[in-house]
């Protein structure tokens, strides 16, 4: 999902990858080259000069922003719609029914089969991708500069006029319910799910994407429906039209395909709430048979638009973003606790999460807990030294270029800056406000804002060999048996079900 991580283009991402790499070395071959071989690396590179294309805008009059980005190099044309429509806007006895919406907007419209809609995209040689995130779906084609009606056309049916086919609803369950099965029995998906719901509490960022067995099950055709009608609208929604073609006639293709897409009701996402302790809380999800355990430690994070946006960029790069990060370094590399370490910000209109995320062997548990929380805790203690900070700055800024070489990357950079408020200034000084970042902010920031003394830890595991070395440590431990959790419940467990009442006589 988009929501607020950035999205790369297959070719992007593995060249981000091998480009990391090459920097820091694989986890296999980074525990396996003895010390005495290794060599010191080169110092980073100067980034290379980027100017972010130059882009118009016009906003119509339903409220549809309209921008239009010309690149001519190829004859090539990607459309990226954003609607208001993401997770953050369902009940939560309903999870799962933005997604589903999104899912089936392709299945069948009033004038297409599924069918019908893949021919079309497929005969122009195109491509139709629709994702539902936190605070937004988004609608992505692809076509050449020929077909641009074809592609908008196609954009417009699906988004305006899906159909929600009873056997396309069935297949989608169905398909859902049996997805859903095999990850419950993941300790990997448990302790995300678990810690997502934790940590935000009855927000509904929390909710897991795909909703669980029993939301799933309870959605209906006219959930579908009525989810459609009040998010699917003009307001707030942005249109990027970016490849070979003149603004003058993207801007008129807009109008003639959406002007008359009617617009709905303003909906306003609510406050995240930071749970207020003074001591970690710490939840373990049993699962006995786990041969190893995932661990996920963190709190309620920053909204996109935070001040400290990019002190918290440079922050987590240094802490757990790659394989040259200090989390990966100690837990995999020096303690040999873990095959990998990392953490993310997840950021939307409200704060999402910080997190940190590896696994372990059962038995060491408790300490690599202990280990990852060191690690951030030794954030606040010391300033980054020099060298440390330009790497990391090199290894964001270098990949700001690989995020805008294709329409599809160029699209959904726009769409990020605009649908947080933010205007082209903020996307040509991206990388100039990264390196402007201190090691001093870094530090103030690891003090203001990051607090691994009362962190939210989430084990999913065998909790019998590790469960008192927890307790040891931080305290009580709730105990969940993996077959209990639900994490729509208040207390993340299923609810008892009521005995049976016999009725006299019967």
């Amino acid at each position: 999902m988009i929501g607020l991580m950035i999205r790369l283009t297959r070719g992007a991402a593995l060249a981000l990858a091998l480009w990391a790499m090459a920097a820091g070395g694989s986890a296999a071959g980074a525990a396996e080259t003895p010390a005495k071989t290794k060599q010191t690396p080169p110092p980073p590179q100067p980034a290379k000069q980027v100017h972010f294309p130059a882009f118009e805008e016009k906003t119509l009059s339903n409220g549809l922003r309209v921008v239009v980005v010309e690149e001519h190099a190829e004859p090539a044309v990607g459309l990226e719609l954003l609607v208001q429509a993401g997770k953050a806007y369902e009940p939560a006895s309903k999870a799962g029914l933005a997604q589903a919406v999104a899912a089936l907007l392709r299945q069948g419209t009033a004038a297409r089969s599924s069918q019908q809609i893949a021919d079309a995209i497929d005969s122009v040689g195109g491509e139709l991708d629709i994702n539902g995130a936190w605070d937004a779906a988004y609608v992505f084609a692809q076509v050449t500069s020929d077909q641009v009606d074809l592609g908008l056309d196609l954009v417009s049916d699906v988004i305006l006029h899906p159909s929600f086919p009873a056997e396309e609803i069935e297949r989608w369950r169905k398909q859902t319910l049996n997805g859903l099965q095999v990850r419950q029995q993941s300790a990997g998906y448990l302790a995300d799910t678990v810690f997502a719901r934790a940590v935000l509490g009855d927000h509904p960022y929390g909710l897991p994407d795909q909703g669980t067995p029993g939301s799933v099950r309870g959605i209906t055709r006219d959930d579908l429906v009525a989810f459609h009608r009040a998010r699917y609208v003009p307001n707030g929604a942005i249109l990027a039209i970016v490849g070979d073609i003149k603004a003058a006639d993207a801007f008129a293709r807009a109008e003639r395909t959406f002007g008359d897409w009617k617009k709905g009701e303003d909906a306003k996402i609510p406050a995240v709430k930071e749970p207020q302790r003074d001591k970690p809380r710490v939840i373990v999800i049993d699962k006995p048979d786990a041969v190893q355990t995932e661990i996920r430690a963190g709190q309620v994070g920053l909204a996109f638009t935070d001040p400290d946006f990019f002190v918290s960029e440079i922050y987590n790069a240094v802490l757990g973003e790659g394989a040259s990060a200090r989390l990966y370094l100690e837990v995999r590399q020096k303690r040999g606790l873990s095959y990998g370490a990392n953490s993310d910000f997840i950021r939307g209109y409200q704060p999402g999460w910080f997190r940190a995320s590896t696994s372990t062997k059962t038995d060491t548990s408790a300490e690599a807990v202990q280990v990852t929380l060191d690690v951030i805790a030794n954030m606040a203690r010391e300033t980054v030294p020099a060298d440390e900070m330009a790497a990391r700055k090199t290894y964001l800024t270098g990949a700001f270029p690989l995020e805008i070489e294709t329409p599809q990357g160029i699209a959904g950079k726009v769409i990020e800056a605009f649908k947080y408020g933010y205007d082209r200034k903020w996307l040509e000084t991206y990388r100039d406000k990264l390196d402007a970042v201190t090691a001093q902010q870094v530090q103030s920031f690891a003090k203001r804002r990051i607090h691994p003394e009362r962190a939210l830890i989430v084990l999913a595991g065998n909790a019998s060999v590790f469960k008192a070395a927890l307790e040891k440590a931080y305290g009580p431990v709730e105990v969940i048996p993996f077959t209990d959790v639900d994490v729509l419940q208040p207390d993340l467990r299923k609810a008892a079900e009521k005995p049976a009442v016999s009725k006299p006589g019967g």
